[in-house]
């Protein structure tokens, strides 16, 4: 059974299944166009599940494409990716390396770094820079990220380990739903936001207490986002609107050069200018021998209007003027002819305001990626941060913004370790550099000097 009203519907499939479509959504600019519901879990801020091929899922976001949502409005931002990856350079650093907890004279802990050659090799085996960096684009962008554990044979005979950490794309995982009040045990893997039941596989989910229950096994590892159950969110959630406008303004740009006179002029033609046409039309047909039709002349006047509007809009034709000429219509009593009256649609006005809500906009953006602006190099009020302002920002950075993202990337990466290693008190961590004012540095060390 399907019902519709205007652009919104569902349909009912008889197994106590609805699903819902929406044509033309407006809103947000991006809204996936059919969502599978099952009835009666409605949450206060959206669905708690969702069926999928006969798998309850929990959604990830209101429309269950999160992940796809915030890469459209990170894409069509012009600064949108290259904020994330300055985010993501300063979270790296140096990248990995192993180390021991120590505590100096003085009672301060500290890291100890330290070199083992077999844990070393251990995480080369598997790939563990490109996958720990790939988990840290999931972790900058969305505050958490998923990757998949698969264990060795020899668990079959009690000596079993940690073959491979996998990173798995973010928009590729979503939680199965457990029931009310219960903890997730399995997720699903597939191509969201259409599921298709044959690339599609749910696995259960890393136990960290038995670490080789499963042969294979998905684990999400999050910075946890306040008020929400399951997922984290972006901490620049709620600059989604200031993303959107700061976007606009290149394709509104595009599109006024492209028509700037279609909306800009008024065009008065004359009506004997019409008048001959139609006469000119009516021959043709009586030399053709076919009737005259109304429609005739219509058409006429849309490429007649056509070619005249190619002539004045459009880059190309910046800088053209156009002739006319009236003559004395004895039957009006006045002149006639093509007349071309410009209108002032205040255009400089408008790209002015649009200028300062983008504007607006990079700054609302940077605020919510949780950047200072001088690091992410935006130009904003026409000044660029100077060295000490970059300097001092990325100590505050470094002092406020990188422990909790450590902990959180390094944990998988850790489990394997401790897993294969047992009983080692080697950990693995982010070494960044201590940067240093170039005051303090000698002068045959100092950037200039090696520039």
């Amino acid at each position: 059974m399907i019902r519709r009203s205007g652009n919104f519907g569902f349909v009912d499939n008889g197994a106590g299944e609805i699903y819902t479509f929406s044509m033309n959504a407006k809103g947000r600019g991006f809204t996936p166009s059919t969502f599978m519901l099952r009835g009666g879990s409605i949450a206060s801020f959206g669905y708690k599940y969702m069926n999928v091929n006969g798998t309850p899922i929990i959604p990830f976001g209101r429309d269950n494409d999160l992940p796809n949502r915030v890469c459209m409005l990170l894409e069509k931002f012009y600064a949108g990716e290259g904020i994330m990856g300055k985010k993501a350079g300063l979270q790296w650093g140096e990248g990995p390396r192993l180390y021991r907890d120590a505590v100096d004279a003085n009672n301060i802990f500290y890291r100890a770094w330290a070199v083992d050659d077999q844990i070393t090799a251990d995480l080369k085996a598997t790939d563990y820079l490109t996958q720990m960096h790939r988990c840290l684009i999931d972790l900058c962008h969305l505050e958490g990220f998923w990757v998949k554990f698969t264990r060795s044979r020899g668990a079959r005979i009690g000596s079993g380990r940690i073959a491979r950490v996998e990173h798995v794309p973010a928009g590729k995982v979503r939680f199965v739903w457990p029931g009310e009040n219960k903890l997730p045990t399995q997720a699903m893997v597939a191509d969201w936001p259409l599921a298709d039941p044959r690339t599609s596989h749910v696995y259960p989910l890393f136990d960290p207490s038995d670490p080789l229950k499963y042969p294979v096994s998905l684990a999400y590892y999050n910075i946890y986002s306040y008020n929400h159950d399951h997922y984290s969110v972006p901490r620049f959630i709620g600059a989604f609107d200031w993303l959107e406008l700061a976007g606009t303004l290149a394709p509104l740009l595009a599109a006024y050069n492209e028509n700037a006179s279609a909306i800009s002029k008024h065009i008065e033609s004359p009506q004997s200018y019409w008048d001959r046409a139609e006469e000119q039309i009516k021959m043709a047909c009586q030399q053709r021998g076919i009737p005259y039709k109304k429609e005739m002349l219509e058409e006429f006047k849309d490429a007649a209007m056509e070619k005249f509007a190619a002539s004045m809009s459009g880059k190309e034709n910046a800088g053209k003027f156009l002739h006319t000429s009236q003559f004395w219509n004895e039957e009006a009593n006045n002149f006639e002819g093509w007349k071309i009256t410009a209108i002032d649609n205040k255009v400089k006005e408008y790209i002015e305001a649009m200028v300062a809500i983008c504007k607006k906009s990079e700054a609302a953006a940077t605020s919510g990626f949780g950047l200072d602006p001088s690091l992410s190099n935006l130009i904003l009020d026409t000044k660029l941060g100077s060295g000490s302002e970059k300097l001092y920002a990325l100590k505050v950075y470094n002092a406020t913004e990188t422990a909790v993202p450590d902990m959180v990337l390094c944990k998988p990466f850790q489990q394997y370790i401790d897993t294969n290693h047992p009983g080692t008190d080697i950990r693995i961590g982010l070494y960044r550099t201590v940067v240093e004012a170039e005051k303090n540095v000698n002068p045959e060390n100092r950037v200039k000097a090696n520039a």
